[in-house]
């Protein structure tokens, strides 16, 4: 039993010193400036796509779902105009923009107040 015994310690010791040795051969030969696995970065250019096509979506329906309106207030704060801006304008609006102070531009909303 005892030569059994000494020849297990034997054949652990040996592979021990095998395991030892592939391990330090290994960690000689492998640089490690460079990664050991190569990354697949290539997901990214696809994110990056879908990204800019979303935000292409969003600056286009904004621009042009909402038409330019102009809205024409009296001295009394009532509402006395509000037209959407096409091609051409009414003269009813020609003639009262001419007659008003601007106040603000808003979300393509033109605020106009009427002079008195």
């Amino acid at each position: 039993m005892k030569g059994l015994e000494k020849r297990n310690i034997a054949a652990l010791f040996a592979l021990l010193l095998v395991g030892a040795i592939l391990t330090s051969t290994r960690a000689n030969s492998t640089d490690f400036n460079e990664p050991f696995f190569d990354e697949d970065n290539s997901y990214l250019e696809q994110v990056e796509d879908y990204v800019d096509d979303y935000m292409e979506s969003i600056v286009s329906d904004d621009i042009d779902d909402e038409a330019e309106v102009v809205k024409i207030f009296g001295e009394d704060g009532e509402l006395i105009l509000q037209e959407e801006l096409g091609d051409d304008m009414s003269e009813e609006m020609i003639k009262l923009i001419r007659q008003s102070d601007f106040l603000t531009e808003y979300e393509n909303t033109t605020y106009y107040r009427l002079n008195s």
